[in-house]
């Protein structure tokens, strides 16, 4: 799939990172690291928590509890950045979306500036021909945001471009077994509470149980968002 790109946000960084599911992603989509694009404060961020840490010795923070997140920095070492100073020449669309941020209420619809970079990037990707381009994000508040602004031009351009959590590990499910995924993610489910409940919250939960589970979370959300979310599972399923 050369010519496309997929952006992570860093919610999605840090648990695939942490169920060390990144390899998997690269082989699923037939991709390799020059096509992963991310948020430049990731690093920043990150790092920074990781220096905090030190100097506290052991009063770690939230993140650390539950990510990896010095495997991710060292995934994310060498993926290419994002940041508002290097955005495309065109924000029109990130600036859209922060004006609607700061004048919403709800917080449930909130888009916050990382994911607004994003969605930037991929509709400039998408109007540029790479039609290919994929967003990856767990930030769920943000794609029910765009459908409650009703901001038609730039939910057209992320029609089915959208990738979240549950639809990622249900693929890989499907393409490399149970057997393997499962085992990856039991024992940091703590990472995401939707996949802490779906993978069992003291027991371990079938396949056909964590199967079934993904695909409502998918199903529900999909109802919350049109057709942003790309069509795996499909309708029928």
């Amino acid at each position: 799939m050369s010519g496309s790109f997929y952006c992570l946000d860093n919610d999605i960084i840090l648990k695939l990172a942490t169920c060390d599911l990144f390899d998997e992603t690269l082989t699923t989509f037939d991709i390799d690291a020059t096509q992963i694009q991310i948020l430049d404060s990731f690093k920043y961020k990150f790092a920074l928590d990781r220096q905090i840490k030190r100097n506290r010795g052991n009063q770690a923070n939230d993140n650390y509890t539950k990510y990896n997140v010095k495997k991710a920095l060292e995934i994310t070492e060498k993926f290419a950045t994002i940041s508002e100073q290097n955005l495309d020449i065109d924000k029109n669309i990130y600036l859209k979306l922060i004006n609607y941020s700061k004048t919403s209420k709800d917080k449930k619809d909130k888009i916050d500036i990382g994911e607004a970079i994003l969605i930037n990037h991929i509709c400039y990707l998408n109007q540029k021909g790479y039609t290919d381009s994929y967003l990856l994000t767990q930030d769920k508040c943000c794609l029910r945001g765009l459908i409650k602004a009703g901001f038609t031009d730039i939910i057209e351009n992320l029609d089915g471009r959208i990738w979240c959590l549950e639809q990622l590990i249900l693929k890989y499910i499907e393409e490399f077994g149970f057997n393997i995924i499962q085992p990856k993610i039991y024992p940091v489910r703590d990472c995401d509470k939707n996949i802490k409940m779906i993978f069992g919250y003291s027991i371990e939960a079938s396949e056909n149980v964590v199967k079934e589970e993904l695909e409502t979370e998918i199903k529900v959300l999909r109802q919350e968002t049109g057709n942003l979310l790309y069509p795996y599972p499909n309708s029928s399923n």
